[in-house]
């Protein structure tokens, strides 16, 4: 997420700002930022999703704000500060892994959740390709991430975001269809909030813009993330038979 974890918690492992502690909650209302709604309602949207799911796996879970709502889950995270500050917030167990190698046996889980995290890949390919190895035949994946059209690729695509692509909904399903998984169902969060990125950013917290943010999301259909459920149907990759290169370059839009 960031390149120094440290801003965001501290080093007892606690977080560092009110709207991410609200941000593992469940009740939207209680939210006092646009920030902190947003991912309020993006973790709930998880939760309804994978409430059937018998074993779950959390790909890039951070400080644990969708894992703390998912039971029988495991997250994963590469940031071992997350991870410790993970444990003074959930139950859950987490284990320190890359999720282009994840350590886990075949056909381990029947639903996989990447919230924010394959805009962060250096090889989106290949970490859909492990999360298939490990789901189960007919098992789900939720992958959420920056919708492009919105972002342009770069209103939060930047270095402390550490964004190394981001998609088109386009892009996302004919990649995730390569990879063998079929999209099942689309939605989104909110109306895009002021970036961290941005000098106006505080205006996510104040009173009068929080309350007009909230009145344009109720009626305004604009999300600004999109939210993919997909369900794995062939677990032999289409990719086994397409070159490499051409492959990176389709889902980075370059390739026709």
């Amino acid at each position: 997420m960031t390149a120094n974890p440290y801003e965001w918690v501290t080093e007892s492992y606690t977080l560092r700002k009110k709207r991410d502690i609200e941000e593992l909650q469940t009740d939207s209302s209680k939210a006092t930022s646009a920030n902190a709604f947003s991912w309020i309602k993006k973790g709930n949207i998880t939760m309804k999703f994978a409430k059937n799911a018998e074993k779950i796996l959390d790909v890039g879970c951070g400080w644990g704000r969708e894992l703390i709502r998912l039971k029988n889950a495991v997250g994963v995270d590469i940031c071992l500060p997350f991870l410790r500050t993970a444990r003074n917030y959930v139950k859950n167990d987490v284990v320190l892994a890359d999720a282009h190698y994840l350590p886990f046996r075949k056909n381990s889980f029947d639903f996989v959740v990447m919230s924010e995290v394959i805009e962060h890949t250096t090889d989106s390919a290949k970490a859909l390709s492990e999360v298939k190895r490990v789901l189960k035949c007919k098992g789900k994946l939720l992958v959420q991430t920056p919708n492009r059209i919105l972002t342009f690729g770069t209103l939060i695509s930047t270095e402390k975001y550490g964004h190394t692509h981001e998609f088109t909904f386009r892009e996302l399903k004919n990649l995730l269809e390569l990879i063998g998984f079929k999209v099942i169902q689309r939605t989104g969060s909110t109306i895009p909030y002021i970036p961290s990125t941005s000098r106006f950013e505080k205006l996510n917290h104040t009173k009068i813009f929080f309350s007009l943010w909230k009145l344009v999301d109720k009626f305004a259909p604009l999300k600004w993330d999109i939210i993919v459920l997909s369900e794995l149907v062939e677990k032999q990759s289409k990719l086994k038979n397409f070159n490499r290169k051409l492959c990176r370059s389709y889902w980075r839009g370059t390739f026709k």
